[in-house]
């Protein structure tokens, strides 16, 4: 009898019941090498193969192959692990049948905001407006603004958190766990860049609802129209925002329009789209990163640790990442609303 590597799985599955028809429909496989490993099975009393003098057989066949290949056709998600316990084959011969026969690669999924038919139609007008519209008026600018909570015990990365233990030690008292209480203590950061300069950060306490009144007042007022005032000494500027509800009331409006004329109004500006904005695609992840790892006492030494990393951010940075706007608003376009990040 050919040797196969289903033997286990259909000693399982001859085990739990499934007669010979249905076995072979599921492993995807002849019947006759079903009926002949289980009559195997019922003559020795196990699917266990006789061993026979000489080289053994290699289980990368012609048929393992392909069957592994319409496998990963029908989901290119599936789990090597998985795929070997099911064929009753080595996860290194699965592994090595990607990789040097099918010449397959495992990539980690791209992150992307989910966007519906009627979000990817919206965006691709927008980004046409707007690149349009920076036609007439600068990018360089725009004042990009964005909020984001942070936490005093940020996320522990559990693929490079490591310990060298002996097996003896792995599960003793010396393995440390790394953990996050359920709801650590954070504050709301807003801020904002242009390719020219950083607002100041500003902090809104956890217990401080971000209402109509709170961004008027701290955000708007009592912290970004200054700093505008200065930077851009009556010059040009054009203030960008999300369209949460404080940020669009018929009051917040009233201050935008009297303060800050010229801003990208809902008729400009997508929903959905942080991967055009450079506090949501850069800037946030670059201050992450300049704090990961770290365990904050306090909120306040949290704020200083941000406030470090905040100045550290240097004017080159921002210029390349503001200028990178309208390669990203193309993008869109060409990717007809959709993400399209790996169009870069």
């Amino acid at each position: 009898m050919k040797s196969s590597p289903h033997r286990p799985s259909i000693e399982l599955l001859f085990k739990r019941g499934l007669g010979s028809a249905e076995i072979a429909r599921r492993l995807q496989i002849s019947s006759s090498t079903v009926r002949n490993v289980v009559a195997a099975i019922k003559k020795r009393g196990d699917a266990s193969e006789v061993k026979k003098s000489g080289r053994p057989r290699s289980v990368n066949t012609r048929n393992t192959r392909a069957i592994i290949k319409k496998r990963i056709i029908r989901n290119d998600g599936l789990s090597l692990n998985r795929m070997a316990s099911q064929l009753g084959i080595a996860r290194s011969t699965v592994q090595s049948i990607v990789k040097n026969d099918l010449k397959l690669k495992s990539y980690k999924l791209r992150r992307g905001q989910y966007l519906s038919d009627k979000s990817k139609a919206m965006r691709l007008e927008k980004c046409r407006k707007l690149l349009q519209h920076f036609q007439v008026r600068r990018v360089s600018d725009v004042i990009w603004t964005d909020e984001k909570i942070f936490t005093i015990e940020p996320l522990p990365n559990r693929q490079n958190q490591r310990q060298l233990l002996s097996k003896d030690d792995s599960m003793s008292p010396k393995r440390r766990l790394a953990h996050n209480r359920l709801f650590p203590k954070s504050v709301m950061v807003w801020a904002g860049i242009t390719a020219t300069g950083k607002t100041p950060l500003v902090f809104i306490e956890r217990n401080v609802k971000i209402n109509s009144e709170v961004y008027r007042k701290i955000v708007l007022m009592d912290n970004l129209l200054p700093w505008v005032t200065q930077h851009f000494a009556g010059g040009p500027f054009i203030l960008q925002q999300d369209w949460a509800p404080s940020h669009g009331s018929r009051s917040t409006l009233a201050v935008l329009e009297a303060h800050f004329p010229g801003f990208l109004d809902k008729n400009l500006w997508p929903a959905s789209s942080p991967d055009l904005n450079p506090m949501d695609f850069s800037v946030w992840g670059m201050l992450e990163g300049k704090i990961a790892g770290k365990v904050f006492a306090t909120v306040d030494d949290l704020k200083a640790a941000l406030e470090v990393a905040w100045a550290s951010i240097d004017d080159g940075y921002l210029r390349r990442t503001v200028n990178s706007v309208k390669k990203r608003l193309r993008a869109c376009v060409k990717a007809r609303g959709s993400n399209f990040e790996i169009l870069l």
